[in-house]
């Protein structure tokens, strides 16, 4: 059962990192006490999951006061979300003790943060909204089972005090340990995600295989597990994985709309479409689903319909850089190169990391014969992806067309090593290119 006898807050400034920033150190401790139905391994699960969630939420508070934040309007509900999305508690200390009355562990957590890189991580966890919401799920499920325990704890304590067993209650415990368990291993999973892709996502599919096997009927976890198919370009295992988070949870929006997403990357456009119909009913102001939905049209070359889908995104999130590359795509089809050209502005403006934007921009560039802004603009997307065939094989056309062999071969050629050849078949039947 558990007693939180000593809680405390420490913050530690140590050495600065650089000029403008510093790490900080929250340490948090709870002592968790156990007995009766309540195992102590049970005990431990609980009482880690609770000294995590309570050092991020003490550190949520400094998130909440960065101007990146505010300026965003995060909702308070999505704060311990945001601060789970970019910062890590860490178990450092589990020690048993004893007192006249009861069994215990004392747990001492860890957050660190660094200021001097927070804002821009924070800046890039906010653009990236589906995964925030998965954040929010992934917590509001776990407080559920802090609270089921909490509840659990309170008739431990009555039944105890009574002399009554207290063996009905072991099995309840247990599944809440189980469910605690299958949180922590969607939460390391999660922690591999990093700008828009899994870091090792063979590592991460294995941690969702085993929050799956502790908890059969996990929406999420197969969710998100799809979520990592479709990093590796596996679209029917991951639409596999969304059917079954589908079938659990039949209103869980993201498994709609990243199931469209995939059905889309196998160019089943249509099926797409009623995917993003359908995440939009449940959710009228997801603003991915509109993009998502924006991108399917474009590829039918519906591209009223698909302008129409941006242009909410952009009403629902101004912000939302990925609405404005995309419009600028549908405007380049239509040969409104100008037109794109300043969404393409907009889009590197609101993340200046895009590579697509880049790329994209060097496209509508190229359409109207200015080659030297278009090689500048394929430079720059190749620096921020240094292994992006397409913008190889762009940058190689440009130099082409400005009669410029050399380069535009040894373009061509480092993009077929990337995979894209066709410029450098093109080139070479042409005659331009070895």
């Amino acid at each position: 059962m558990r007693t939180i006898l000593a809680t405390f807050l420490t913050i530690l400034m140590l050495l600065p990192v650089s000029a403008m920033g510093e790490i900080l150190t929250i340490k948090h401790t709870v002592k968790q006490t156990f007995g009766g139905g309540q195992s102590p391994d049970d005990a431990r699960i609980s009482g880690i999951a609770l000294a995590k969630r309570e050092a991020l939420e003490k550190a949520g508070t400094y998130i909440e006061s960065l101007t990146v934040v505010k300026n965003s309007q995060v909702e308070k509900d999505e704060i311990l979300a945001l601060t789970a999305g970019v910062l890590k508690a860490e178990v450092i200390s589990q020690d048993n003790f004893v007192t006249k009355d009861a069994f215990g562990i004392e747990i001492v957590v860890n957050v660190v943060v660094d200021t001097s890189v927070l804002e821009e991580r924070v800046k890039k966890q906010l653009q990236d909204r589906i995964h925030l919401t998965d954040l929010k799920e992934t917590q509001k499920r776990e407080k559920e089972l802090l609270q089921k325990v909490t509840k659990l704890e309170d008739e431990n304590r009555k039944l105890t005090a009574k002399k009554q067993s207290t063996q009905q209650l072991k099995k309840e415990f247990q599944q809440a340990s189980q469910g605690l368990k299958a949180v922590d291993w969607v939460n390391k999973a999660s922690s591999l995600w990093d700008g828009g892709k899994y870091i090792e996502p063979k590592k991460a599919i294995e941690y969702l295989n085993n929050a799956i096997k502790l908890q059969l009927d996990y929406a999420l976890a197969y969710g998100i597990r799809g979520d990592v198919y479709c990093t590796l370009g596996q679209y029917q295992l991951a639409i596999d994985d969304y059917n079954e988070a589908i079938r659990l949870k039949p209103k869980l929006t993201k498994a709609y709309n990243n199931r469209g997403y995939s059905y889309n990357e196998i160019g089943q456009y249509q099926r797409a479409i009623e995917d993003f119909d359908k995440t939009i009913r449940l959710k009228p102001k997801d603003d991915a689903a509109y993009v998502n939905r924006g991108l399917a049209y474009d590829n039918l070359g519906q591209y009223q319909q698909a302008i129409k889908d941006y242009n909410k995104a952009i009403s629902l999130q101004p912000n939302y850089a990925k609405a404005y590359s995309n419009r600028g795509v549908v405007y380049y089809n239509l040969s409104q190169y100008q037109r794109a050209i300043e969404d393409y502005n907009q889009a590197i403006r609101l993340q200046p990391d895009l590579a697509d934007a880049y790329n994209n921009r060097g496209n509508a560039n190229s359409a109207l014969g200015q080659y030297q802004r278009a090689i500048a603009d394929y430079d720059e997307a190749i620096r921020l992806n240094p292994d992006y065939a397409e913008a190889y094989s762009n940058k190689g056309a440009a130099y082409l067309n400005q009669g410029n062999n050399n380069l535009g071969c040894r373009d061509a050629q480092q993009a077929c090593k990337l995979g894209v050849c066709g410029l450098l078949e093109a080139a070479k039947s042409d005659g331009l290119c070895r």
